[in-house]
């Protein structure tokens, strides 16, 4: 069972938002906890086929748990504390490592012209985000001793079902208080609309948008040779918008449930594609994952108190382990280093560029960001390669017509019915305005129209917002059978 599913919409999210709430509404607190994370379980288990993962996700908090209550408190003498803290971290790293990593460390070691074979049992989904909620959850405790929680509330903190898949990368500090908050005990109908509706623009951002996008990148990535320039052009940016709708589709639903359940989860999205410079990109971008980075690794690192030229290794390893967080391939360290770089640059040369015109600035980062996830999106370095032959010097071709017969969504196809009927030699360009409208349209919301977050948060009931909602709600609805697995998943 994934988020966008018929059994999700219509049978788990209904049925678990009205236990909880009659649970809440009687003062039973503590059993409204229980039936989110009963649910939650139940959730992940169906996500990862057999009881393997869901045994490996309760090990994982188990192991956590104890370390963090009873390993770093403050009757443990201080090197002791240490020692129990980098032991934690050791443990979640390796187990991120056998999970996600051992095909790439026995690639890398059979081109280096050794012999490695070890294959893990199990890759639990989610496996990156729950991981390193954990890891700044020990460093936290190891902190401030005095953080404490129950197994109960730490145990929902990590599997909680609207992030435990894609994230965001939350914290337990952030989190954990909101269970317990007595204020938030009470149904708030308000939230419940914005939630709906937030949830709605979420669910249209992936369903109408990415997914049909997604088709477009498929199919030219899989036929790069054939392109040309303007295709290949075309291709990128395809890709380019549907990984911002597709992840952020995701986010919205995410913090859509919990404003259903009267929760505030972390934004993880704010307007990235408006960024004028890489370094705002990365403010604006996958912001949990930022934040995570900065607190637990750049900082510890000494962060940009040490000199210029260690500032600048700092942000480049941090990106280069970026890279490796997203995939275990070469092509994603790539990936990695091109924004690390970037980063560099952009702080470089900021004065410089401080007195170029906003439009310029902003024209220059999206194309390196586009130009960057060709790498990311790539299934090795060497199709980005050919990607990149084709994009700077594959020829003019025309927009390729089986590109576009094969990628126009199903709901346009009457439009072009449509057309065709009055203008039957129009096939082609019929076709084109509409794949080319797709792409203008996912340029505007991405890059000019407000956030969902802006939308959710001055949201007010009227009948235009209704019937906006309901018309896009219907839509996504009936594009279930051509769900696409969340792009995020597999981090």
């Amino acid at each position: 069972m994934v988020l966008p599913s018929y059994s999700f919409i219509f049978i788990f999210l209904p049925i678990v938002i009205v236990l909880y709430w009659i649970a809440v509404s009687r003062q039973l607190y503590t059993f409204g906890k229980i039936i989110l994370l009963i649910s939650s379980l139940f959730f992940y288990a169906l996500l990862t086929p057999g009881i393997k993962g869901l045994v490996a996700l309760l090990s994982s908090i188990a192991v956590c748990y104890v370390i963090a209550r009873f390993g770093l408190s403050e009757k443990i003498p201080p090197l002791a504390r240490k020692f129990l803290l980098l032991a934690g971290i050791i443990l979640n790293i390796a187990f991120l490592i056998y999970c996600r990593y051992l095909s790439y460390i026995q690639e890398l070691v059979e081109k280096a012209g050794g012999s490695f074979s070890m294959k893990a049992i199990v890759v639990p989904v989610g496996i990156s985000y729950f991981t390193f909620s954990q890891i700044a959850y020990l460093v936290d405790v190891y902190r401030d001793p005095s953080i404490k929680y129950s197994i109960l509330d730490y145990a929902l903190f990590v599997s909680f079902f609207p992030k435990i898949s894609v994230g965001p990368i939350a914290l337990t500090s952030e989190m954990i208080p909101q269970f317990n908050d007595s204020s938030r005990k009470t149904i708030n109908y308000d939230n419940m609309a914005k939630g709906f509706y937030r949830f709605t623009l979420g669910l249209s951002k992936k369903l109408i948008l990415a997914d049909n996008l997604a088709k477009f990148a498929d199919l030219g990535y899989a036929n790069i040779p054939n392109l040309g320039t303007f295709n290949a052009a075309l291709v990128i940016l395809s890709y380019t918008l549907q990984i911002y709708f597709d992840f952020s589709g995701y986010c919205d639903i995410a913090s859509a449930i919990c404003l259903m359940l009267n929760l505030d989860l972390c934004e993880n999205f704010d307007g990235p594609y408006r960024s004028l410079s890489i370094v705002e990109f990365w403010k604006r971008w996958h912001i949990s994952l930022t934040r995570f980075f900065r607190n637990y690794l750049y900082i510890p690192m000494g962060g940009n108190r040490k000199g210029k030229i260690r500032t600048y290794f700092n942000n480049l390893f941090i990106f280069l382990v970026s890279g490796l967080w997203h995939g275990a391939a070469t092509h994603f360290v790539i990936w990695g280093g091109m924004h690390g770089i970037g980063i560099i640059i952009s702080r470089l040369i900021s004065e410089f560029t401080a007195k170029i015109p906003k439009a310029v600035r902003w024209l220059a980062t999206f194309v390196f960001v586009n130009l960057a996830w060709v790498f990311f999106r790539a299934e090795d370095t060497g199709v980005a390669i050919s990607m990149f032959r084709q994009l700077f010097a594959g020829g003019l071709l025309p927009l390729n017509s089986a590109l576009i017969a094969t990628c126009i969504p199903t709901e346009f196809q009457l439009l072009q019915w449509l057309i065709l009927k009055a203008a039957p030699d129009m096939t082609y360009y019929s076709g084109c305005a509409i794949w080319i409208g797709l792409v203008a349209a996912g340029i505007y919301f991405s890059v000019f129209s407000k956030t969902a977050k802006q939308r959710c948060d001055a949201f007010v009931a009227s009948k235009t917002k209704v019937a906006v909602t309901v018309i896009l709600f219907a839509w996504s609805v009936l594009s279930l059978s051509e769900v696409a697995e969340f792009i995020y998943v597999n981090f």
